[in-house]
């Protein structure tokens, strides 16, 4: 069985990795762990923006092309 990360699975995990790192240092989640709505909203508009909130439906739902367990 083959574990590795496909190409595409490689280049989100990058994408994130990168995003993440620059958008919600440390501090931002320490702080929104104490905030009631626990995420701010210009950091989930633009994960929208990225296509994240798709990634676990089946692209006949308009998510990604591949299941939640693959990606």
């Amino acid at each position: 069985m083959d574990l590795a990360f496909s190409e595409e699975q490689e280049m989100l995990w990058k994408s994130a990795r990168d995003f993440l790192a620059n958008k919600c240092p440390k501090t931002l989640v320490r702080e929104m762990e104490e905030d009631e709505q626990g995420y701010p909203p210009e950091l989930w508009k633009e994960m929208a923006e990225l296509g994240w909130l798709g990634l676990p439906f089946p692209e006949k739902y308009e998510g990604w092309e591949d299941s939640a367990s693959s990606t």
